[in-house]
């Protein structure tokens, strides 16, 4: 029996590492949209756009930090930073409540 067909065992900070990293290209690939979708919202709602891309910002930035801090802590091998959680928690969260924001502003603005 070779090694190949034995289950890998997987190793948490890495599989929270690929988590987070698909997770930052996620939210800059919706900044992206939200970006190029935004002109078809006008009026005062512009501004939530705005507010939209600020938290799907905050995301992005969550979710970067809280893999910079993986990358430190193996690099370093100490223990990851006990707020970690926070920031790998925060990431999911506010994509969705930014995507969110601007579907239904999205989809508002149609109706008119």
């Amino acid at each position: 029996m070779s090694d190949d067909d034995e289950p890998m065992a997987h190793d948490g900070q890495a599989i929270l590492y690929d988590y987070l990293k698909h997770l930052t290209t996620l939210c800059l690939f919706s900044l992206g949209g939200v970006a190029a979708l935004a002109d078809k919202v006008s009026g005062r709602q512009e501004i939530l756009v705005v507010m939209a891309m600020v938290v799907i910002g905050l995301a992005a930035f969550s979710s970067f930090i809280a893999s910079g801090m993986i990358v430190d802590a193996r690099y370093t091998r100490q223990p990851i930073k006990p707020h970690f959680d926070r920031y790998r928690h925060a990431a999911p969260l506010l994509l969705s409540v930014g995507l969110g924001m601007f579907m239904y502003l999205f989809f508002g603005s149609l109706r008119t």
